[in-house]
């Protein structure tokens, strides 16, 4: 039935592909769906519900993900002692210089980082 095609997981998985979901959740380094969540562990589930689940959870919590904001940051204050600790972007790409873990605890993964508020990007790397 409609309930059952729309639950599906080859759905969900073409939806994710077409939509882009898959580079995002790539950027966010979020894994896909295990194997063993997609087959449905071997119990027999009809070809409707193979996976659906999972890919759906899967879309559903990659779609939600917001990259870090960055704020603008002036460089030369940056070199002067200055630095905008909270969310500035020369701040952030020198952290990730000298402790690219750190970094992406405190910020995300450099791929995810929302960087469309940002106009000036002199001298950044």
């Amino acid at each position: 039935d409609l309930r059952e095609l729309a639950c599906a997981g080859s759905v969900w998985q073409a939806k994710a592909e077409r939509e882009g979901i898959l580079d995002k959740a790539a950027a966010f380094e979020v894994e896909l769906p295990a194997a063993s969540e997609v087959d449905g562990g071997g119990g027999g589930a009809s070809e409707h519900e193979e996976g659906g689940g999972a890919w759906l959870a899967f879309y559903a919590r990659v779609f939600a993900l917001e990259g870090y904001k960055m704020r603008d940051e002036n460089y030369w204050e940056t070199l002067e002692g200055t630095p905008d600790h909270d969310g500035g972007i020369h701040t952030a790409v020198n952290l990730r210089c000298r402790d690219p873990a750190a970094a992406k605890a405190r910020y995300g993964p450099i791929a995810s980082w929302d960087t469309s508020g940002v106009t000036d990007m002199y001298m950044l790397f």
